[in-house]
């Protein structure tokens, strides 16, 4: 990754770990999330938010050669390290609010500030039986896409969003596209579910992030659960912690405001 012959600088750009897009000029954020979220699905809103407050805004896809998280997690640091000059800010959902908090761990030299959101440390027993499910969906035919769009919505939304119909409708039709991509697109699946896997046992470990943090949980998270988001905080000395009561896993697509406001204010003042 060569900035002296543009590499960094085009607007769609590769490199040896993953694909990126690069928004704005100002301090670099980089945004992470799990590779079966398209950045240019999810992250849109959070884009324009950071740009317009004056932030360059980096959106990441890891495809590098490694599964398991440690290898994701230098992966990413290697990303960084060339991306700027400085430390830079990070910006994770899910997965990749994992994959931040433990670049943070690593490099934290590289790290001004990291906002996670729906994070977690641990795998939980119902986290487990979900990863079990999926992966005897992974292995089933077109028959089971029923049950797979099931899963999906009952996983990403409030119970109260669910037993709206005018809410439902329109997330439907995006749901059962979603929910049959991973046979029609397996390698981001396989990613995802072997950084799961392998991602365990990590509170004790972050209790030695030494970056200032921003949690936020979703009281209605029925993906990975606000109580893990919890741990988390409780687990990083001196962050700070935001918990939206009614919100669901998919709450950044379905509501980005209502994330981007702590996550601008926190990267305007990350001190703890």
């Amino acid at each position: 990754m060569d900035a002296a012959n543009g590499f960094l600088t085009c607007d769609f750009l590769t490199c040896d770990v993953g694909r990126y897009r690069r928004h704005g000029h100002g301090p670099p954020v980089v945004i992470l999330g799990n590779p079966q979220a398209d950045p240019d699905w999810w992250t849109p809103p959070f884009v324009a938010a950071l740009v317009d407050a004056g932030y360059e805004a980096v959106t990441f896809v890891h495809t590098g050669p490694a599964y398991a998280p440690a290898g994701v997690v230098r992966d990413v640091v290697a990303f960084v390290a060339h991306l700027a000059a400085g430390p830079v800010r990070l910006l994770g959902w899910s997965q990749g609010a994992a994959i931040a908090q433990e670049v943070a761990l690593l490099r934290p030299d590289l790290v001004e500030a990291a906002a996670l959101v729906a994070t977690y440390g641990r795998q939980n027993s119902v986290d487990r039986i979900l990863q079990a499910a999926s992966s005897a969906l992974d292995a089933a035919g077109p028959e089971l896409d029923p049950v797979r769009l099931a899963m999906l919505l009952l996983t990403s939304y409030p119970p109260a969003a669910l037993g709206d119909d005018a809410f439902v409708a329109p997330m439907v039709d995006a749901a059962r596209a979603w929910s049959v991509r991973p046979a029609e697109h397996p390698e981001p699946r396989r990613r995802s579910a072997a950084f799961i896997t392998g991602y365990q046992e990590r509170l004790d470990a972050l209790t030695g992030v030494r970056v200032p943090c921003l949690v936020v949980g979703f009281g209605q998270d029925a993906d990975t659960f606000v109580v893990r988001a919890r741990e988390v905080a409780e687990a990083i000395p001196g962050s700070r912690y935001v918990e939206l009561p009614d919100a669901g896993h998919l709450t950044p697509v379905t509501q980005p405001h209502r994330v981007i406001d702590p996550v601008l204010a926190f990267f305007a003042d990350p001190r703890p």
